[in-house]
């Protein structure tokens, strides 16, 4: 049914793709920022000019260069419709449900820079890229956001699910289930992820459709220590399933099975696989419309989320998370909705995904159920690394308002070391027996 449904795509409004014209593509470095935001400041000046993020330099752990920032306001259950145009739903719904709960917005920073040759990729790409398989993937590129000058709805979600990463990473991480009453669920995994697209060395020959290699375990509870998993993600996948292998502790052996993306569930039922990293794939489940641009709050900057000294039971609070933690600024964002096709089926019937012009990742997300009901709100805090540099979406926070429990992901303030970006290993490592080794040694 997915195929022939797919048959029609190109036929609907909003998914024809046009290339950039020569001096579309000109504008890149000049009146747009290397990868295609708008390179002025906006008109009232409350959101700066871009003038290249910042500078690339040593980073110690912990530290934050906006930490003498004061908030310029805050926004409370009592005062937040003043600011309608510039929330998200989710954020309206979190003041709707939790008295308590507030943003504190602060001056904002276009703080977001990417290594030269990543640049000069996302110029190449804007008059050589082209969707196909009726947008599911794109030729020709192996490097760079495929579509810094985007005509779709599609485009732009491409571009979020291409970015920038540095060669891969590896490191401990670790999540929390939290209840209505604000007690936490830890989980403890340690992954190794490295990526094919956004490699310096790869050419799109050479690429073989495959997108990034991943493998991960679990460390703790106990109760589910040592069990692990191998990914095989290819950047179209329509045209090629994720290949998926899992290792049980318990049988001492790895199986291969099924696609576990889409609306699987996660931590209880409490979010989908493919609501990890904001949205994952695959994409032939939604129609994704371009709603436009628009001055909103965002997550940003939000170092102090990810500093060691704040630990986990600082963070955590019942409904949502510790508000005094939390940095808000005022972006440009691009704003997609997603709906559900007709016969498809998915828990979720629309998202609206608000996408940052400085760094194509989504910041924040607005989900309904079958019942067109608002029901769940995913927010990202993102933060840059100069000294590597990259910009990061890590610390995700995925809220449902039904039950007043959330999950938050990528949590590493009390882990005794970063994640260590650029780091990278061959496709050849990533196997299924490598899976094994990985699952039971001392990592």
């Amino acid at each position: 049914m997915i195929r022939a449904l797919a048959a029609l795509l190109l036929l609907q409004p909003g998914l024809a793709s046009a290339k950039a014209s020569a001096d579309e593509a000109a504008q890149l470095g000049k009146t747009l920022t290397p990868i295609g935001a708008e390179q002025a400041a906006n008109a009232a000046g409350t959101i700066p000019a871009w003038t290249g993020g910042l500078p690339q330099q040593a980073m110690p752990r912990g530290d934050n260069p906006f930490a003498a920032d004061k908030p310029l306001f805050t926004i409370t259950a009592a005062n937040y419709k003043q600011y309608d145009a510039e929330l998200a739903e989710g954020y309206k719904a979190l003041f709707q449900t939790f008295p308590d709960y507030r943003m504190a917005v602060y001056p904002s920073h276009r703080s977001a820079s990417y290594p030269p040759w990543f640049y000069e990729a996302t110029k190449r790409n804007a008059t050589a890229v082209d969707l196909t398989d009726n947008g599911f993937g794109f030729c020709c590129a192996a490097q760079g956001y495929p579509f810094p000058i985007p005509k779709t709805g599609i485009e732009v979600l491409w571009n979020h699910l291409m970015r920038y990463n540095t060669r891969g990473y590896r490191g401990y991480a670790d999540s929390a289930e939290v209840s209505a009453t604000g007690e936490p669920l830890m989980e403890r995994s340690y992954f190794e992820v490295a990526y094919a697209y956004n490699d310096p060395a790869a050419t799109p020959d050479k690429l073989g459709n495959q997108n990034l290699f991943a493998m991960l375990k679990t460390v703790a509870p106990p109760s589910k220590a040592g069990t692990a998993d191998l990914l095989h993600v290819p950047l179209d996948r329509i045209k090629e399933e994720t290949g998926v292998w899992d290792y049980n502790p318990g049988m001492h052996r790895v199986r291969r099975i099924g696609e576990v993306g889409y609306d699987n569930p996660l931590f209880d039922g409490l979010m989908t696989h493919d609501q990890v990293d904001m949205f994952n794939g695959p994409t032939d489940r939604y129609q994704v419309e371009l709603l436009g641009k628009r001055e909103m709050l965002v997550p940003y900057n939000s170092y102090e989320l990810y500093s060691p000294k704040h630990k986990y039971a600082d963070i955590l609070r019942p409904g949502h998370i510790n508000p005094d933690l939390a940095r808000y600024e005022l972006h440009r964002v691009w704003v997609i909705q997603a709906t559900l096709r007709p016969g498809i089926s998915h828990i979720y019937k629309k998202r609206t995904f608000y996408v940052d012009e400085d760094s194509w990742l989504v910041l924040a997300e607005d989900i309904y159920d079958t019942r067109d009901q608002f029901w769940r709100f995913s927010e990202a805090h993102a933060i840059s690394y100069p000294n590597v540099p990259v910009v990061v979406n890590g610390v995700q926070v995925h809220y449902d308002l039904q039950s007043r429990r959330y999950v938050v992901l990528n949590l590493t303030n009390e882990e005794p070391q970063q994640i260590e970006y650029d780091w990278n290993k061959p496709a050849s490592y990533f196997s299924p027996s490598e899976l094994q080794r990985f699952a039971t040694d001392g990592n």
